[in-house]
């Protein structure tokens, strides 16, 4: 059967948790539809060129136009991408949502063999598209709480909740702490798990240089002044930071918070833009320690891909509490959770003097990997795979 992905994520750098269904869908032989996230219409009035990750005017307008004619082009061996445009993003209010709806509708009826496809959606947002789609089944797969990530739209995206629980032929969640949202549904909890290429790449030795890596989406979640207080009680440390920015209004541009910071500490701290996957293990290998920094009150209901990604490279993680996911799964992972500038900048401390022989169990990596997660997905997502749950 056909899986076709309506993705909160661009496919490049493809570091997510629907990047890894893709892949594995497609090493079994499983036609894959990878239609990315929009581009909203303020691409095209340009916008500065901001640090080394940023892109600048021109390479956005020619995106949105590149999305806005949705022509599907071939990533890897079996995974056709769909970029995407819109004029207002869904999430943004209700007229949004249905403008924003109609095109993603449109796209999928575009897609060949949709009617005995799996389509799943990625934000609830998209769901009133997905549900109207000709399609062999439906799914929802969540894998953040978007209430907490968009407060001013919580009671809209719980009525979209409310409707997926009854609509949807799948619901799996990547953490059980989302189930409270959909009750009354039958879910399947499948949490990420650490990608099999990483585990396998050849791990360099610890750097004797006092560096810290972070890895993954730079937005409100990420705690970029926590951050600049941590370096201020850590003279002769830098950090690294690895991916794309999507602070809300500024595209991919870093946020106001995270520009002082940067200014702060310019020559300590470098923003390297995002990674492409397969370059990320020797990016994380630059880590001495590699940090998760994240606001506990954004984090709540994660299951974070970072945890599984850094755990693979066998490095110490320092990370605020809760940011990794709920402390039963970060068991093993070689994490020390530390809350407010002090702890945090002890913990790294003490975990640079233990960095060779810290990290992840050799049991927490074997019980976690994508790879024992993939089949629980496409049972719960595919069921048969003929369309029969």
């Amino acid at each position: 059967m056909q899986l076709v992905i309506c993705s909160k994520s661009t496919w490049d750098p493809a570091i997510r948790r629907e990047h890894a269904v893709a892949r594995s869908a497609a090493r079994e032989g499983e036609v894959v539809v990878f239609i990315e996230r929009p581009l909203d219409v303020r691409a095209l009035s340009g916008g500065r060129l901001r640090r080394g990750g940023a892109p600048g005017a021109g390479a956005l307008r020619a995106a949105w136009l590149r999305g806005a004619l949705a022509r599907p082009r071939t990533a890897e061996p079996g995974i056709e991408v769909v970029a995407q445009s819109t004029l207002v993003p869904g999430h943004r209010s209700a007229p949004a949502q249905a403008l924003d709806a109609a095109r993603l509708l449109r796209t999928l009826r575009t897609v060949p063999g949709l009617r005995y496809s799996t389509v799943v959606a990625t934000q609830p947002w998209q769901w009133p598209a997905v549900a109207r789609a000709p399609a062999a089944r439906r799914v929802f797969d969540c894998a953040d709480d978007w209430r907490l990530l968009i407060p001013e739209r919580a009671g809209a995206i719980s009525s979209l909740h409310a409707r997926i629980a009854r609509e949807a032929d799948a619901l799996i969640l990547a953490s059980p702490a989302l189930a409270g949202e959909f009750a009354g549904a039958r879910v399947a909890v499948v949490r990420n798990g650490a990608d099999p290429a990483l585990l396998a790449a050849p791990r360099s030795p610890v750097p004797p240089e006092r560096r810290l890596v972070y890895a993954g989406t730079l937005s409100e979640r990420f705690d970029a002044p926590l951050l600049g207080e941590v370096l201020e009680r850590l003279p002769g440390w830098t950090a690294e930071l690895y991916g794309q920015c999507q602070y809300a209004g500024h595209g991919e541009a870093p946020a106001p918070e995270l520009e002082r910071v940067l200014d702060r500490h310019r020559g300590r701290l470098r923003w390297c833009g995002p990674v492409p996957r397969s370059a990320l293990a020797a990016a994380l290998d630059r880590g001495r320690v590699l940090i998760a920094p994240h606001r506990a009150a954004l984090a709540r209901g994660q299951d974070s891909m970072k945890l599984y990604d850094y755990a693979a490279r066998r490095r110490p993680i320092v990370a605020t509490p809760g940011a990794l996911g709920d402390p039963d799964q970060i068991a093993g992972a070689g994490v020390t959770e530390a809350g407010g500038a002090e702890s945090f900048a002890a913990a790294i401390a003490s975990a640079a003097e233990v960095a060779a022989q810290g990290g992840a169990s050799e049991a927490w990596l074997a019980d976690s990997s994508w790879e024992s997660r993939w089949r629980a997905w496409r049972s719960a997502a595919i069921g048969s795979g003929d369309g029969r749950p």
